[in-house]
């Protein structure tokens, strides 16, 4: 019989925090955000600039015209999902805070933190995951994305 999975977590264990760690840049894997619209609506929209900082602090940039950004300053309560190869699939319930808007290296950006509440584990027991969204940027935005990337993991 498979071992019960953990169920939920004050916040990110070893093996979600390494994948959204990233290392290098990496856009992957991806996550999803929902937040909620003015009518109270849930609104989701995928970002690859979503990084752990510590267990308890994720980090991500939003284009500052993105309804996730204008939805987070009216309601900070998030939801964040991610799915990753060969057997993350997780959620992170918290608070997002507008840290700079506009961005210091992209004025059309805001740079935004999340204080995680809890991590649930929404992987089954029975299955794996084969693969996950992938995203990487291209042509002149990759020197673009270095940049941003590398301010994003300082303090």
């Amino acid at each position: 019989m498979p071992k019960e999975r953990w169920r939920r977590s004050p916040e990110l264990l070893e093996d979600a925090f390494s994948a959204w760690k990233k290392a290098d840049g990496a856009l992957n894997p991806s996550s999803v955000v929902a937040t909620t619209d003015e009518d109270g609506a849930p609104r989701v929209a995928p970002f690859g600039s979503m990084r752990a900082v510590t267990p308890k602090l994720l980090r991500f940039i939003a284009h500052r015209y993105h309804d996730t950004l204008a939805n987070l300053k009216r309601d900070p309560r998030v939801m964040v999902a991610m799915i990753c190869p060969p057997d993350l699939a997780l959620s992170a319930r918290g608070k997002a805070r507008i840290i700079e808007e506009p961005f210091s290296l992209d004025n059309n950006y805001a740079l935004i933190e999340i204080d995680i509440e809890e991590v649930k584990n929404d992987m089954p027991v029975k299955i794996g995951i084969d693969s996950g969204i992938t995203i990487s940027p291209s042509g002149p935005f990759v020197a673009w994305w270095n940049s941003l990337w590398e301010r994003m993991g300082k303090d």
